[in-house]
């Protein structure tokens, strides 16, 4: 129980010394990582009710300067403000986080001023894991210092302790890999011991194995929640554990502990004296567990921590005490102690700064803990092999009256053993018999009774396709459903059916469409599962057993997905040969993409890149291309979590499969380009309007030329849509009338060529939010068939572009509680602005009203794609919408020369 020493260690700490004026850090090019406490001042708010205006003002000049690395005031009732500087010397596009790395602080607050006002973000162990602004074991907070900024930081609870860090958001990510790393071996190893034993446990009934597993496994609770893994992913949203719960599971490792030791140095009434403090000790670990429901936190904690020692000391000097009885398991448990003890003073002494402070040293108390499991588990094997050495001896002793009678019994057996046999070699040729004809046939045959028990004859085809021995499997006991479902639930489900089948209350015609009819296993076959009953004699009811036969369903799954990527195929190259422009622009802009990712992805923001994806993956669906749109999802999911290692990954993953796909189809793209030249698309006509100014051509033959090959009607481009709007519709079970009218707009449609690909985005969204299902449509007493109108306008220098449908319209409410569940506002808000603001929002980035991410949509991305994409042609786009009525989408553009 050398722990609690560490954790009273670790609390009680002497409180922290302070003094004279505190320099402000400075954060320098090179270095991501800085220790705070020697650039804090701190204040002691013995009330516990000062405002941060008070600290400002009246008590600014009370901050008195830390001179310990990690300030600890122990269990205290007061309040403690922290206040630090910090000068930013670095590249100002770095981004740092404050990690306050003390997992049991019950409340704390960060105190930062962003436009001349402070912001408070509060956290805790007292606090729910979702409300923390970074999700992640320490308490971190994003941080953007300048030249010269000021933080306030406030603890209080007990105990409490200031260790706090600054890290570049890369470094903070590695520590916290290789931490999870650490701690992860060893929680390993707690559960490894915990599998181990109880596999021991079923098998010998020991109890001292129940009780050692009951110890690890809160043993290694009392870690993890000590070190903040249990607030992350186990009891993130109750308080309560982690705090008057980390007593009462102390309470419960002490508890166990000392019934383990009861049974372990088999203590009992021959040795009164060691008899009574066991129990003792069995008592203080009740006490422990009563006083978390009874006793305020702080209290609770300084009585467990004192059971504990008392506890520690109790149990090692009963281990000692055995040895002297020359008890041999006794060895292992006084040495396992002796290691946690080694590890747990190193780790001190390191704090104390007597020896040096290296990864060794930081994870001694980890190491001694795991020596601690290894060397009791040792002991339980070595007390088991003592008791089989005792066996041994007594078995010795009848092994000689025994050898006497099995002689007697030897002449009867062997007649027996005959007879046995040519019965065998009867049995065992009608069953070769049998397994030749079934065996011959390409499906499985397999029967079983109530209890799920495999009968004797199944075939060998069977056992292929269930990737399973069935040898001897009514003797072996081997159930149906542990040969066909690995996962308990449908082992469950299927049991159930079973019990319902044999139970003869419905027929067996309705609860065959219950059951399985697949089964999936290592090897890559889709075999298809039939089951069939056997009745008992004489009814028509009461079933006996069930048939199962297994087909092997592979090649016709094969042919069946073949045909289906060749129609993927066909859709695609009728497509792109439909929209050659289209398609050969959209495979320029995804190699632009890629080269200016790769060569300078942080010029292009993390909002920006998002959009240009989000567009790329739209455009590509399109075309139908299902797999380079499934990896242009990975991008924006790796974006949208900031794993850069793994965003780097899929987009090389994307390029190599784009490269991939253009050299496989090369013959389409060729043919795509050569409809381009035929079409007139591919002559690069600003390059010749620009030679022929230099040759001072006649301005007559520039306007002509101009007129006829550089401009074009902007309405034209937008009925490459026409086709993705019917497909759309179709799939979803909508019928859609699309319709593009209004002035012609003679334009450069290369410079309006960003916007029109975006615009995808628009009709994804009216048919996927506006357009009903023609159900719904029936229901809503409005036609079956839905409307989208797209209608161009010329006014002089400047165009609008009018985007209308006839369907659900935008719902306020609904955008409103999207906005509050992604957290973009909050409720109070949303509260004091009118329903055309909110529905305004729908242009946020990261909104959307899809209940979930799908291969094409949901992302909320698209929308502010396309406000984007407008902005940046100096236009600007609005929408009306009503409920039931549909929506329109209004964008002014100017015609740019």
């Amino acid at each position: 129980m050398s722990k609690y020493l560490l954790i009273l260690f670790l609390f009680c700490l002497t409180p922290l010394q302070i003094a004279s004026a505190t320099p402000a850090l400075i954060l320098e090019d090179g270095k991501d990582f800085y220790e705070l406490g020697l650039h804090l001042e701190i204040l002691e708010d013995k009330t516990g009710e000062l405002k941060l205006k008070d600290i400002e003002t009246k008590f600014s000049s009370k901050f008195k300067r830390s001179t310990k690395k990690v300030p600890n005031f122990g269990f205290t009732k007061s309040t403690f403000w922290a206040r630090f500087s910090i000068k930013n010397n670095t590249n100002f596009q770095k981004k740092w986080l404050l990690s306050f790395n003390f997992y049991l602080q019950d409340e704390l607050s960060f105190f930062k001023k962003k436009n001349g006002v402070w912001h408070e973000s509060k956290t805790g162990d007292a606090f729910p894991f979702s409300e923390r602004e970074i999700k992640s074991r320490p308490f971190a907070f994003k941080i953007n210092p300048g030249s010269h900024s000021q933080y306030f930081i406030r603890v209080k609870g007990a105990p409490s302790r200031l260790n706090l860090t600054i890290f570049d958001s890369m470094r903070f990510a590695k520590e916290e890999s290789r931490n999870n790393y650490i701690f992860g071996l060893f929680f390993g190893l707690v559960l490894s011991m915990i599998a181990y034993n109880g596999f021991i446990f079923i098998a010998t009934k020991s109890v001292s194995y129940l009780f050692y597993i009951l110890y690890v496994f809160f043993y290694g609770l009392i870690l993890s929640t000590y070190s903040g893994f249990t607030q992350v992913y186990l009891f993130g949203e109750i308080p309560w554990l982690n705090n008057n719960g980390l007593v009462f599971i102390v309470g419960l490792g002490e508890f166990f502990f000392s019934l383990f030791t009861f049974t372990y140095l088999k203590v009992n009434k021959s040795t009164p004296k060691l008899y009574s403090f066991m129990r003792i000790s069995c008592l203080l670990g009740i006490l422990s567990i009563l006083s978390s429901f009874i006793l305020p936190y702080s209290m609770a904690m300084r009585l467990c921590m004192l059971f504990g020692f008392l506890l520690t000391v109790i149990n090692v000097s009963s281990g000692i005490y055995k040895i002297k009885l020359k008890y041999r398991p006794a060895k292992y448990f006084v040495l396992a102690f002796a290691f946690m003890m080694i590890g747990v003073f190193i780790l001190m002494f390191m704090m104390l700064g007597m020896i040096p402070n290296n990864l060794l040293t930081r994870q001694s108390s980890i190491i001694g803990s795991a020596i601690e499991l290894i060397l009791l588990s040792m002991g339980l094997a070595d007390r088991f092999n003592l008791l089989q050495e005792e066996n041994f001896k007594l078995q010795k002793k009848y092994s000689k009256d025994l050898e006497k009678k099995v002689t007697e019994k030897s002449h009867e057996m062997e007649l027996e053993k005959l007879e046995l046999e040519m019965l065998s070699n009867i049995h065992y040729e009608q069953k070769e018999a049998r397994d030749q004809l079934l065996g011959s046939l390409s499906q499985g045959y397999l029967a079983f009774n109530r209890e799920g028990i495999i009968q004797e004859g199944a075939t060998k085809v069977t056992e292929d396709f269930l990737n399973t021995s069935l040898f001897e499997s009514e003797v072996r006991g081997i159930k149906i459903w542990d040969s066909l479902f690995k996962e308990s639930n449908k082992k469950d489900n299927f049991k159930q059916w079973v019990d319902k089948v044999f139970e003869g209350r419905f027929s067996f015609k309705d609860l065959n469409q219950l059951s399985p009819k697949t089964f999936q296993g290592t090897k890559e076959k889709y075999i298809q599962l039939e089951f069939r009953p056997i009745y008992k004699k004489g009814s028509k009811s009461k079933i006996d057993k069930v048939i199962m036969i297994a087909s092997d369903k592979t090649h016709e799954i094969e042919l069946e997905n073949q045909l289906e990527k060749d129609k993927e195929n066909i859709e695609f190259v009728t497509k792109c040969l439909q929209n050659p422009l289209e398609f050969v622009d959209l495979i320029f802009d995804s190699t632009t993409l890629i080269q200016e990712f790769k060569l300078d992805k942080q010029s292009l923001g993390k909002g920006e890149l998002f959009r240009q994806f989000h567009t790329l993956k739209a455009r590509f669906g399109q075309f139908s291309l299902k797999s380079l749109t499934a990896t242009i999802n990975d991008i924006e999911t790796a974006i949208s979590e900031e794993n850069f290692d793994e965003l780097d990954s899929n987009v090389e993953k994307f390029d190599l499969k784009l490269k991939e796909f253009v050299k496989n189809n090369r013959l389409i793209v060729e043919a795509a380009n050569k409809f381009l030249v035929e079409e007139g698309n591919a002559v690069q006509v600003p390059e010749i309007i620009k030679k022929a100014k230099e040759f001072n051509v006649n301005d007559q033959f520039l306007d002509f030329i101009k007129n006829e090959y550089l401009l074009s009607d902007l309405k034209t481009k937008f009925e490459r849509y026409i086709p993705l709007v019917d497909e759309m519709a179709e799939r979803q079970g909508k019928s859609i009338n699309f319709q593009i009218s209004g002035d012609k707009v003679l334009v450069d449609t290369n410079k309006y060529s960003d916007f029109i690909n975006t615009s995808i985005h628009l009709f994804r969204n009216m048919v996927d939010h506006g357009i009903e299902s023609e159900d719904e449509r029936i229901e809503k007493t409005k036609p079956q068939q839905g409307n989208i109108k797209v209608n161009f306008k010329l006014n002089g220098g400047d165009f609008e572009i009018i985007l209308q449908d006839d369907g659900q319209g935008i719902n306020p409410d609904k955008v409103k509680e999207k906005a509050i569940a992604k957290r973009l506002k909050s409720e109070e808000e949303l509260s004091q602005i009118k329903n055309k603001e909110i529905v305004d929002m729908i242009f946020l980035p990261g909104l959307s009203t899809k209940e979930e991410v799908t291969e094409f949509s949901g992302r909320g991305i698209g929308m502010n794609a396309v406000r984007d994409e407008i902005k940046k042609l100096k236009g600007k786009i609005s929408e009306s919408s009503k409920v039931d009525e549909g929506t329109i989408f209004t964008i002014k553009l100017p015609i740019l020369s």
